[in-house]
């Protein structure tokens, strides 16, 4: 791998969508100058204002005029993280590109990690998660995410989030991706190139209150699976299988008590359970078949990701 010497005219450009965390903003943007103060380089922080119903864009438009080097890109309503993390990816102009969330679960002094794998000739550095200060339930439910995404996906996807390191030209190659449900820890991994991951604890949220609710949380994992797989929809062939394997057992062992054992009466409620089973598969096999065509309607319409309002300091 090619080494990348780290000066005053490498820039580094730090994106972090916003939606309502009007109190947090200021201490995320110390912590990010103390980390890129270290590094030596021209920088740009880009903060993507995500339809935010608080203070959020008056305390940008603030940390603006106290800095220069911050950008505001104001979306015209919400359009969600991934691609609010687009809006910014489209403005940034950096030779490195860090994606991170505002709500300091991602720690800013590992953007100096992140920039000293990049010299080292690393196009991709991401954070794999080591330790998660959260409740129990989401702990288990973002492992078993993380587990079945692995198992599932076409390419081996870590258990990773948003916060990351890109360097411009995958950037670029981003940029080229038109799909609209997206989910850009599969996307980065897929385009490829050289990649590492450092491993690093994952804070508790500022306020103690987890702003992704369980709801999102599921459907980014549907555009994870989607995106990257078709086994879901292989799962109705499995099923088919194995209960026409079962209905011809059954079919047999019918026969054989007919014949043999005169007299015999078959359990109704036997023949329910398994009538309302083999429903129930195929309600979710057509389920599963019914999210992939949705998908396909999305990206039939080619709806713009985003729209953006204004940009200011670019």
């Amino acid at each position: 791998m090619d080494t990348r010497s780290i000066g005053q005219k490498t820039l580094v450009s730090v994106v972090i969508p916003v939606f309502s965390e009007a109190g947090i903003l200021q201490e995320l943007h110390r912590g990010i100058l103390d980390a890129l103060r270290h590094l030596g380089c021209s920088y740009e922080i880009v903060f993507v204002n995500d339809g935010s119903t608080d203070g959020s864009l008056t305390t940008m438009l603030s940390l603006h005029d106290q800095d220069r080097n911050v950008k505001i890109v104001n979306l015209s309503r919400n359009f969600g993280h991934q691609n609010a993390l687009m809006a910014g990816i489209d403005c940034a102009r950096g030779d490195a590109v860090v994606l991170m969330d505002a709500d300091l679960e991602d720690d800013p002094k590992h953007i100096t990690e992140f920039v000293d794998h990049w010299s080292r000739g690393y196009d991709v550095v991401y954070a794999v998660r080591t330790k998660r200060d959260d409740t129990l339930l989401r702990k288990v439910s973002f492992r078993l995410f993380h587990a079945l995404n692995r198992i599932a996906s076409s390419i081996d996807i870590d258990a990773t989030g948003s916060f990351c390191l890109m360097d411009k030209k995958i950037v670029g190659y981003l940029k080229q991706l038109t799909e609209r449900d997206m989910y850009l820890p599969g996307l980065r991994k897929w385009i490829g190139f050289n990649q590492v991951g450092i491993e690093i604890a994952r804070n508790r949220r500022y306020d103690r209150s987890p702003r992704v609710k369980t709801g999102h949380l599921f459907k980014l994992a549907f555009d994870s699976f989607t995106s990257f797989s078709t086994l879901p929809l292989k799962v109705s062939i499995f099923f088919g299988i194995m209960f026409s394997m079962a209905s011809f057992i059954g079919i047999l062992i019918v026969v054989i008590l007919k014949l043999f054992y005169k007299g015999t009466m078959l359990g109704w409620a036997s023949i329910m359970s398994l009538l309302l089973l083999v429903g129930g598969v195929q309600l979710i096999c057509m389920g599963l078949q019914g999210e992939y065509i949705s998908r396909i309607f999305n990206e039939v319409k080619n709806r713009p990701h985003f729209i953006i309002k204004d940009k200011i300091g670019f």
